[in-house]
């Protein structure tokens, strides 16, 4: 029996060089494509990944870990900050009755001088019923009544006489500046508009609603306005001389927060002292607004702030850190237990810091003691490194999500950089008056 011839029609299927070489292409492109595809994907998850984290960043920021007011903060934050001061005032009241304490002193109205007595008298004994028309009295209790008369209109009518001298001339009397019209609201009216609107804040409608019913006449919101702006432009002299002496004051303290004017965002700039405060609304918030005010410009002494980007640009000036403020960034950064220590570490050491400030003032000491100073100094590198230590070595990527950086890593490094960058203006204490021709310490009040 013979071997069988090889049967060739059985590769007859099997491709060629050339079919290979163009399905291994095919195959690489197809990979290079998906390749792309999951970098892409890679691409969008880190965004997504970094919009929730900045979306989460904002939904837990607070007036207590942040600089935003105490009127934006949400529903919860709220109940949750009413709720402490609930827990600390039962804690503070725990075992007591409500009400005035045993042996405290009480606090009531005090009796003023009456403007009226009205004495009543019983008509008949409570007891018999028997007339007491003629009764003797034998005690007297006196109860006082403080209380708004009605409100009425004092209509005054100013006459100015014309009299026609012995010349012939005729010469008519000025009338009172509060008579500028036939029929006008006199000064009393005028400034109590003023008081509604600007120191109550109630809207302009309401106001011209609350005055036409108290005074029986219409009040129009047109009016209003008008007395407004004449109220700002009386008011000149008197914020002329706050600027001056905000700029003679050898500290004063400067923020600012947004708000709105009509339907357009604008900024409410504070510039402060213990005594004095001076408010301004401007439509932007750097140093066009600063310049606006016309305090900090040339301005040679303290300003204590937030450390804001564009105060940094004023130069011929001291610079200090808030406490306020950096306590809230530390709080906010201490939310993630890993950072509490350093976090807490450093509130002591801020509060330290003001307590030896205030501390040399009432000593009547022009700076803190070298001694304190070293210590705190000390305290505060030392809060610094332990801060540094906790955290991948810096800096972070400027990408999100990169170099297994978490957003809160990066928030801890941000925060313990700009303290060390910053440490004089954070421990900087307000200097007090300098006499002349005395020679200042080399050293500051608190640096390195």
């Amino acid at each position: 029996m013979g071997i069988p011839a090889p049967d060739h029609s059985l590769f007859d299927d099997t491709p060629s060089y050339g079919e290979l070489t163009e399905q291994l292409a095919a195959s690489q492109l197809l990979i290079e494509q998906q390749d792309a595809r999951i970098v892409d994907f890679e691409t969008e998850v880190r965004s997504l990944r970094d919009h929730i984290g900045r979306l989460e960043f904002e939904l837990g920021r607070s007036s207590e870990n942040s600089s935003k007011p105490p009127s934006a903060d949400p529903i919860a934050a709220r109940q949750s900050r009413a709720e402490r001061r609930a827990q600390a005032r039962g804690a503070r009241s725990s075992g007591r009755t409500q009400g005035k304490q045993p042996g405290a002193p009480g606090a009531h109205l005090a009796r003023v001088v009456p403007g009226r007595t009205l004495t009543h008298t019983p008509t008949a004994c409570g007891h018999c019923g028997g007339n007491l028309g003629r009764a003797r009295v034998t005690d007297e209790i006196v109860r006082q009544v403080l209380d708004i008369p009605g409100i009425e209109l004092l209509v005054t009518d100013h006459v100015a006489e014309r009299r026609r001298c012995r010349c012939g001339h005729e010469t008519t009397a000025a009338f009172p500046r509060e008579a500028r019209a036939p029929v006008c609201w006199g000064p009393g009216v005028r400034a109590f508009a003023v008081y509604l609107m600007d120191r109550q804040h109630i809207p302009r409608e309401r106001t011209a609603e609350l005055l036409s019913e108290m005074l029986g006449a219409g009040v129009s919101t047109g009016w209003l306005c008008q007395v407004q702006q004449e109220a700002a432009l009386r008011l000149g002299p008197f914020i002329d001389a706050v600027t001056d002496q905000l700029r003679a004051s050898p500290v004063i303290h400067a923020d600012e927060t947004g708000t709105s004017v009509k339907t357009h965002k604008a900024w409410v700039h504070t510039v402060a002292t213990d005594v004095l405060t001076l408010l301004g609304v401007h439509e932007r918030r750097g140093l066009e607004s600063f310049c606006a005010m016309g305090v900090l410009p040339g301005y040679g002494g303290v300003v204590v702030h937030d450390g804001w980007g564009p105060y940094e640009a004023l130069d011929d000036l001291l610079h200090a850190q808030c406490h306020v403020h950096l306590v809230r960034h530390l709080r906010a950064v201490g939310e993630t237990p890993e950072f509490s220590i350093w976090t807490a570490q450093m509130r002591r050491v801020l509060a330290d810091a003001t307590s030896a400030s205030k501390a040399a003032a009432a000593a009547g000491l022009r700076r803190v003691p070298l001694k304190v100073t070293d210590d705190i100094v000390r305290r505060y590198d030392e809060a610094l490194d332990v801060a540094f230590a906790l955290v991948p070595t810096g800096p972070p990527p400027w990408r999100r999500h990169r170099g297994d950086w978490t957003n809160e890593q990066r928030a801890c490094w941000n925060l313990a950089t700009r303290m060390r960058a910053q440490g004089l203006p954070v421990l900087r204490a307000p200097p007090r008056h300098r006499r002349p021709g005395r020679q200042q310490p080399r050293r500051a009040r608190f640096g390195w």
